[in-house]
């Protein structure tokens, strides 16, 4: 009886001893794993903020590709799902509606008209659509097609002040076409794949800056190439790679009202800012999942502001970049936003 009870005694301590080994383990790496913390850093912006996640209820996304902004900063967003979803300024969800048809595939491509509707681009169906703030269909155009003033599986839209329209088209047609506001009469037509001047490898995302160029994402070229307002070819900018001023598959571009360029790279999962000379302004993100981080980001819209949204297709969720309060407030003039450029660019902090 008293050897069972020694026995005992001995594999409980034993059994202690190794409890309490696990337990100093455990403690051992809590107190030396430190948590991930973002590697965010700008001199443009100041904080991020997160909106939603990836599921399908409301607020939440799949593989987010589209983005635009209303007059009032509400944000609409556009996921895989064929959905349009809206949030007000501070990342409330609104309301929601559905696309009426993505059997042969889902939607691409937003921003605002001249009449402040919400212009969706469906590829697959070559057509383009204008709804109101609560989702109504207000008016759908194209018609499919290789030839001129028709659309094959348009992919951007940008909106003129006059309410002219300019689309990009990719596969089966290289070419950018600008529409009359009465979407019958074709102004210009720029087309041919491959890398020249004025040809495209898959066109993306379009943007109208201060003067009325236009400025074309030629993704798979990984450039960005600019046009005047007739359509004639004025430069190139960028090419493939990875260091400051080079792109991988530049996805979309926003421009602000003093000329400064926002990039998103699906490739390189960062952001590039340009000044309206082309120079890089600074490099944001890098491939993750944390806050400023990016997994093939596809989308842009900057808000009245200057904040930046940005979808985050691969992490599913909308990161709005907040622009440094004491810019924005400076930002309320052409000639003051001009001098905060100048001073954004000679006290750089980015070396990524």
């Amino acid at each position: 009886m008293l050897n069972q009870l020694r026995k005992f005694f001995l594999r409980s301590i034993r059994y202690l001893s190794q409890i309490a080994l696990l337990l100093l383990i455990l403690l051992s790496i809590g107190c030396d794993a430190k948590p991930k913390k973002s590697k965010f850093h700008s001199s443009i912006f100041s904080r991020i903020k997160i909106i939603g996640n990836r599921g399908t209820a409301p607020g939440q996304f799949v593989k987010p590709r589209s983005i635009a902004v209303d007059l009032d900063d509400n944000v609409y967003v556009c996921d895989m799902t064929g959905r349009i979803q809206k949030f007000n300024q501070e990342g409330d969800y609104l309301l929601q509606w559905q696309m009426p048809q993505i059997e042969r595939g889902r939607p691409k491509g937003m921003t605002l008209d001249h009449e402040g509707n919400i212009v969706v681009v469906e590829p697959h169906y070559s057509r383009i659509n204008h709804f109101n703030k609560e989702g109504k269909l207000m008016s759908q155009w194209g018609v499919h097609g290789n030839n001129k003033g028709q659309l094959s599986f348009p992919r951007a839209i940008a909106i003129g002040n006059d309410g002219s329209a300019y689309v990009s088209e990719f596969q089966i047609i290289e070419r950018v076409q600008k529409f009359q506001l009465n979407r019958k009469s074709v102004l210009f037509e720029i087309q041919g794949a491959g890398n020249a001047d004025g040809q495209f490898n898959r066109a993306e995302g379009l943007s109208l800056s201060p003067e009325g160029n236009l400025f074309v994402a030629d993704s798979c070229n990984h450039r960005i190439q600019v046009f005047s307002a007739d359509g004639t070819f004025l430069k190139s900018l960028g090419k493939a790679g990875t260091a400051r001023g080079e792109f991988s598959y530049p996805y979309d571009i926003r421009i602000d009202d003093v000329g400064n360029q926002y990039i998103c790279e699906f490739g390189n999962s960062r952001l590039t800012i340009l000044d309206s000379k082309g120079q890089v302004i600074e490099l944001i993100g890098q491939a993750g999942s944390l806050p400023g981080e990016f997994n093939n980001p596809w989308s842009l819209a900057l808000d009245s502001k200057g904040n930046l949204y940005v979808a985050d297709s691969q992490n599913h969720r909308i990161q709005k970049l907040i622009r440094n309060k004491s810019l924005a407030e400076k930002n309320t003039s052409k000639d003051s936003a001009v001098a905060i450029l100048k001073l954004e660019h000679d006290n750089l902090t980015i070396t990524n």
